[in-house]
C-alpha cells in the first residue's frame, strides 16, 4: 500500500474513534514502523503494515500511543515509558529550559516524583549540573533507573518518599524541581481514557490538588543553598494558591506560562 493511501486510513479510524489529535498520531504511527520518507510517499512493507495495524487498534481502544511504543522523546533526549510511569509532555520542558538558564556544572539539583525522571535527566545532559532523582513507586523507579542507564546520564536515583527532607543528608542545592501530582478529585474522576491508563499515584493531589506542594515546598524549601530556588509545574488554575504556599515558605513566587497563555510553572527564590 501506499503510505500516503495508508496515512489518511489512519487519520480517519482515529478520529473516528475520538482521539484528540489523529492527524499528529498518525504521522508518529506511521514514522515509527516506516520511517520518516514514508511521510513523502512510497510502498509500504508487510511487515510495517501489520505493526502499524496492530498500534492502531490497541489505540483505538484508548490505550496511549507512548506506552504502545515502549519510547517517547522528551527535550531531544529518548525515554523508556510504559505501564505504571506518567508520559513525559511538552509543558514540563519548561522546567529543563530554567534550569538551562540559570545552571551549570557548577550546580547540584534535586527532582522529586520524578517519575521516568525526563527532568533530572535532561538538567543532567543539558547542563553538567549534579542531579538527584527521588520516586517512591517500583514500576516508576524501575523506568527511572533504566532511563538513567538509556541516556547515560549523571544522576543518581532513590527509591524513596519525597516528602521525606532527610534524604541525601549533608548536601543543599542550588535548584530542586518537581511535576507532583497535582489533579483534584474533581479532575480524577473524569479523565480522558488515555490518561486514565496513566497510575493514579502520579496524577492525584488530593481534594484541591495541592496536597503535595504543602508538604514538599516547606519540607524541602530549607535544603536550598543561598541563592537557590524551588520550581514546580502546576494545573492551569493553582498559580495563586501555590505562589502562597512559596511566601509562607520564605521563597519570592513568579508564575510562568506555557506556550499556551496558561499558568504552568511557579518557581520561588530564597529571600533570606
Amino acid at each position: 500500500m501506499v503510505s500516503r493511501v495508508k496515512l489518511r486510513e489512519i487519520t480517519a479510524t482515529l478520529a473516528s474513534a475520538g482521539v484528540f489529535d489523529p492527524v499528529f498520531e498518525a504521522r508518529e504511527i506511521l514514522r515509527e514502523y516506516a520511517g520518516d520518507a514514508a511521510l513523502m510517499g512510497g510502498e509500504l512493507t508487510e511487515s510495517a503494515l501489520e505493526r502499524i495495524d496492530d498500534t492502531v487498534r490497541r489505540r483505538i481502544t484508548g490505550e496511549p500511543l507512548q506506552y504502545i511504543f515502549g519510547q517517547w522523546e522528551f527535550y531531544g533526549y529518548p525515554f523508556s515509558v510504559g505501564e505504571g510511569v506518567l508520559i513525559p509532555r511538552p509543558e514540563t520542558e519548561m522546567l529543563v529550559d530554567i534550569a538551562a538558564d540559570r545552571l551549570d556544572s557548577d550546580s547540584t539539583v534535586l527532582d522529586l516524583c520524578s517519575g521516568t525522571g525526563c527532568i533530572p535527566i535532561s538538567i543532567a545532559l543539558k547542563t553538567g549540573a549534579r542531579c538527584y532523582a527521588v520516586e517512591l513507586y517500583d514500576k516508576a523507579f524501575g523506568f527511572l533507573e533504566r532511563n538513567i542507564a538509556l541516556n547515560n546520564a549523571p544522576v543518581t536515583a532513590l527509591k524513596a518518599d519525597a516528602r521525606d527532607n532527610s534524604l541525601f543528608p549533608g548536601i543543599t542545592f542550588n535548584a530542586i524541581f518537581s511535576n507532583p501530582p497535582y489533579l483534584t478529585d474533581e479532575e480524577m474522576s473524569s479523565l480522558p481514557r488515555e490518561v486514565a491508563h496513566e497510575p493514579e499515584t502520579a496524577l492525584a493531589g488530593g481534594s484541591d490538588g495541592l496536597g503535595f506542594y504543602r508538604t514538599l515546598i516547606p519540607a524541602w524549601a530549607p535544603r536550598l543553598a543561598p541563592g537557590g530556588f524551588i520550581a514546580v509545574e502546576i494545573g492551569e488554575t493553582q498559580g495563586r494558591a501555590v505562589s502562597q504556599i512559596m511566601s509562607d515558605s520564605r521563597l519570592r513566587p513568579g508564575v510562568l506560562k506555557d506556550p499556551a497563555g496558561l499558568d504552568r510553572v511557579v518557581m520561588g527564590e530564597m529571600t533570606r
